[in-house]
């Protein structure tokens, strides 16, 4: 009878032992991935609609005809835009 026991209590153990060694699942959690940085847009886009894709041409590209809300009204009440 106590063989029997000690048999069950042996097979219990490995098996427990065998479930812990097969079961080693990782848990640790993935890095977070960094931040995107965010360029901030070019300044020439501030002054009007289509005013940085004109100033980005080339000098030998044809001249580009303003349309209305391509160039902002300027304003002489506020403050004035930082170059550089």
């Amino acid at each position: 009878m106590d063989n029997h026991i000690i048999r069950a209590g042996l097979i219990a153990l490995a098996a427990t032992t065998i479930a812990a060694c097969s079961d080693t699942k990782e848990t640790a959690t993935a890095p977070a991935p960094p931040p995107i940085a965010v360029t901030p847009a070019p300044q020439e886009n501030a002054f009007g609609a289509n005013f940085g894709t004109a100033f980005r041409t080339s000098e030998i590209a044809a001249p580009v005809v303003p349309a209305d809300g391509d160039i902002v009204p300027l304003s002489l009440t506020t403050d004035p835009a930082r170059i550089g």
